[in-house]
């Protein structure tokens, strides 16, 4: 990798008090002008892990050390950006605070030193497009009412969410807070039968963003009923979509999430008994419990393939396949996210070191040390932002590229409209 070396500088328009570090987010080069500093929140984190108090500006003009004209000691080292401008890593200090001054530099030292040209490798969105479609109903809803009820809650980042609330979203946890007349979104995860009826008897407006493959499962749940079979739920405990689905048949089914589960099974006819897939956990997840049941109940039968969601697989082995090609894989989101832990192992399987990144000044330099190819992967707790500021800030580290990996399962010979 090439190596940029940081310089110093007097910064005589920027003013540091004593006791903190200006990171800028500009400076005045005196050869090249005006030099943007896209690396700044990884100087900044650098410098609060050391308990240093940051702040942000552009620090102006740079002048040669000796010149005695006040302001402060700024510290820099550039390189090239892929579009071939030049870009700045810099950090300042009040000259009179040696302890600040010490700090600046080392920051820069430390962040000049992983300079280079990388590849950035990104994964899709984490939203399947049942969630994404979900959204977009609630907001064209939106545009034409004051108020829209939303049963339960829809899949969405946080930002996104408060988004449609202050556009007069109302999230409800019971019809009974759904006044009569007015508007009420089911979410993608479905809604139990007996919930549209109520809605039907109450004359609400239902507006209905359920998911086209969760709907199917819920026609296949009844048509297994009416069949007469006793009906095996493969699913996550606790999922949104799981209430929907088993009281489509609620005396007839029963939900198992791992091949043990199976052995304590009880139906009424071993002969008579049918499974299905809850849509959002990975398809390869249920094939052990499916062959359990198999292997309890030989006559068992199952769904289409063609009706599965494989939404989670397709996230799944995108993270693995990224993961394997990376040197270091960022995934962006909450620490304390199950979804974050989730994809943190699952990059760790694909043979990567693998870090969970809140915000961009939580990577450190020796994350990239030796590193050519970073995998960038969004958790479902990310700000929507946070995968944008972490690229523009790893591009002010030298060339980047950026290229968006996905992995997408195609039904051959699906009937026009499905996935």
């Amino acid at each position: 990798m090439n190596r940029s070396t940081a310089r110093e500088f007097a910064a005589p328009q920027a003013r540091v008090e004593p006791g903190e570090v200006l990171v800028p987010t500009e400076i005045g080069d005196p050869v090249r002008g005006a030099l943007a500093c896209p690396a700044a929140p990884l100087v900044s984190g650098t410098l609060r892990r050391k308990g240093k108090r940051v702040s942000h500006a552009p620090a102006g003009p740079c002048a040669d050390p000796g010149q005695d004209g006040g302001g402060a000691a700024l510290f820099v080292a550039t390189c090239l950006r892929r579009d071939g401008s030049t870009v700045a890593v810099a950090a300042a200090a009040s000259p009179a605070d040696r302890v600040a001054v010490a700090a600046a530099r080392s920051a820069v030292d430390e962040w000049s030193a992983v300079v280079g040209t990388r590849s950035l490798l990104a994964a899709d969105s984490p939203w399947c497009s049942g969630a994404t479609r979900a959204l977009a109903v609630v907001r064209r809803a939106l545009e034409g009412r004051r108020t829209v009820h939303v049963y339960h809650e829809i899949a969405g980042d946080p930002d996104a969410i408060a988004g449609l609330a202050g556009r007069g979203a109302v999230f409800v946890r019971s019809l009974d807070e759904v006044p009569d007349g007015a508007s009420v979104v089911f979410p993608a995860h479905g809604v139990p039968a007996e919930v549209r009826a109520e809605a039907a008897a109450r004359g609400l407006d239902v507006i209905d963003a359920t998911c086209p493959l969760v709907a199917g499962v819920h026609a296949e749940a009844r048509k297994v009923a009416e069949h007469g079979d006793d009906l095996v739920l493969i699913g996550q405990p606790g999922h949104r979509a799981v209430a929907g689905i088993v009281a489509q048949a609620p005396a007839r089914t029963a939900l198992v999430s791992s091949p043990g589960s199976t052995a304590t099974l009880q139906v009424t006819d071993s002969r008579r008994v049918s499974y299905l897939l809850q849509p959002g956990i990975p398809v390869e997840d249920a094939a052990p419990v499916a062959a359990a049941l198999r292997s309890r109940f030989p006559a068992v039968r199952g769904p289409n393939p063609d009706g599965f969601c494989y939404a989670a697989s397709d996230r799944a082995e995108s993270i693995r396949v990224i993961a394997s090609a990376s040197d270091v894989m960022l995934v962006v989101g909450a620490a304390d996210s199950p979804d974050s832990r989730h994809l943190h192992g699952l990059a760790r399987d694909g043979g990567a070191r693998a870090h969970i990144i809140e915000e961009a000044g939580d990577i450190e330099p020796a994350m990239l040390s030796g590193v050519s190819v970073i995998g960038l992967a969004e958790s479902t707790s990310a700000r929507p932002a946070l995968a944008g500021q972490v690229t523009e800030a790893l591009s002010g580290l030298g060339p980047l590229s950026v290229t968006r990996r996905r992995v997408i399962t195609e039904l051959v010979g699906a009937p026009a409209g499905q996935p």
